[in-house]
């Protein structure tokens, strides 16, 4: 008897054990669903810290999401550094290969112009030309003698209102090539003749054999016909 009391006992424990179970489930279902439906009626608001306005979801749903591009990112060359351009040397100046001495001779001051072949010489002053030929025959000194085979020496005057100058070559086409003729006016700077080879003046030929000058120059006063230096009118 006493048995049977206490499985009695033990059921009745059993089953208030199972009543007081399904009582607390009823009340978690019950809060659960009345959670949910407090949830869904009530809109969830996305905050953020800082200053920002909170926006509502819905809002934020929708605003366009931008697409993302699926082209790579071009990558940006490199620049590359421009030389700086080297500096363009200046011109050398060819120097001017006349070279003026003074000389004096028959009882005259002149200029020895000493240059090479292949020089032009040009007038220092303007003026008319006048040209002369003169030959160095049986020794004496023949101006307009057209002898053949004898060289023909040119005195070339180039004559403006104030002075008058004087200039004594080599020979024509053997030494010096005349670039005027007897007539014409020339200006200040223009070329009178060039010379072919470095062959003396006519002056080693008529006066001093030790000359080898390529011209000697000299100069007047005009109109009165006085003789003046003539070395500063080609000195650089």
């Amino acid at each position: 008897m006493q048995q049977g009391d206490e499985v009695r006992t033990l059921m009745q424990t059993l089953g208030s054990a199972a009543i007081g179970v399904g009582i607390g489930l009823g009340i978690l279902i019950a809060g659960f669903i009345v959670s949910n439906i407090t949830l869904g009626a009530t809109p969830v608001v996305a905050t953020t810290t800082g200053t920002s306005i909170p926006v509502p979801l819905a809002t934020r749903a929708a605003s366009p999401t931008p697409a993302a591009s699926s082209a790579p990112a071009s990558a940006t060359p490199a620049r590359t550094a421009t030389p700086a351009p080297s500096p363009t040397p200046a011109p050398t100046a060819t120097p001017d290969p006349l070279v003026v001495t003074a000389y004096s001779g028959q009882g005259l001051r002149l200029a020895a112009l000493t240059i090479p072949s292949g020089y032009t010489v040009n007038s220092p002053i303007a003026g008319r030309v006048t040209i002369k030929i003169y030959q160095f025959i049986d020794g004496g000194i023949r101006e307009g003698a057209e002898s053949a085979g004898v060289p023909n020496y040119p005195y070339i005057f180039v004559r403006s209102a104030d002075r008058e100058i004087k200039l004594r070559p080599g020979a024509v086409d053997r030494d010096v090539q005349l670039l005027v003729k007897d007539g014409d006016v020339v200006a200040a700077g223009q070329p009178l003749f060039k010379t072919v080879t470095a062959g003396a003046s006519s002056w080693k030929t008529f006066y001093d054999a030790a000359v080898n000058a390529q011209v000697l120059v000299s100069a007047t006063a005009q109109p009165a016909g006085t003789e003046v230096d003539p070395v500063p009118l080609f000195k650089r």
